[in-house]
């Protein structure tokens, strides 16, 4: 059996915006329960994220990535130095060929892959310039994520507009140094953030309590 070729899997046609409004709301509903299943297994998600369920998640978004068009295999041969993708050559190929795909590019430690912009400048460009489109891919799909988790959670607390509104200022507070003590956590946890301190942020907190007066009546 032959499979259909991506970019035709991709298209997508309706026969009326009843049909587009039934296939809407059931991407909501996925979308809704992606967001319930990212808020019951990540902590402190969607205000935080740790590095690991980070990594995690892109290992998925990649994937899907190396399912689309825009982020093809591509073959390059080597012609004299230069790195040409083979779709433009014609005659016998050059010995010299390499397949740059989401799965290669990301295949790279980070000293091999700094290691190549040294010694192989151009390979390099290319690999990077792949990252730089998947990355931005992986963004996007992440903060889709964030938002039908804020949609999920907005669902569980329902709180009316007026209620929002009048939230007291002191409950913001708390709710603030909550969020700033959860993102302390996860910073601390990257291991990369010497500024990131716990402690000293909790001292801090009870500092700005003592001389806040509403904490003190």
């Amino acid at each position: 059996m032959t499979k259909k070729p991506i970019a035709a899997m991709l298209e997508v046609s309706y026969k009326s915006l009843s049909d587009l409004g039934y296939s809407v709301a059931k991407k909501s509903d996925a979308a809704k329960l992606d967001g319930k299943f990212a808020v019951e297994h990540i902590a402190g998600f969607p205000e935080a994220i740790t590095s690991e369920a980070r990594d995690e998640l892109n290992i998925g978004f990649r994937l899907r990535a190396s399912e689309l068009p825009d982020y093809q295999p591509i073959e390059y041969a080597v012609v004299d130095g230069n790195y040409i993708p083979v779709s433009q050559l014609k005659g016998e190929l050059p010995k010299e060929r390499y397949i740059v795909s989401v799965a290669s590019a990301y295949s790279y430690s980070q000293q091999q892959f700094g290691a190549m912009k040294r010694d192989n400048p151009q390979l390099y460009a290319i690999v990077q310039s792949l990252r730089e489109r998947v990355s931005k891919y992986s963004s996007g799909c992440l903060s889709d994520l964030k938002t039908a988790a804020r949609k999920y959670l907005k669902t569980q607390n329902p709180v009316s507009d007026t209620r929002a509104a009048t939230l007291a200022f002191i409950e913001y507070l708390d709710k603030t140094f909550d969020t700033m003590i959860t993102r302390c956590d996860n910073a601390a946890a990257r291991g990369n953030d010497d500024t990131a301190d716990k402690a000293k942020l909790k001292d801090a907190i009870v500092a700005f309590k003592s001389k806040y007066p509403a904490y003190n009546k």
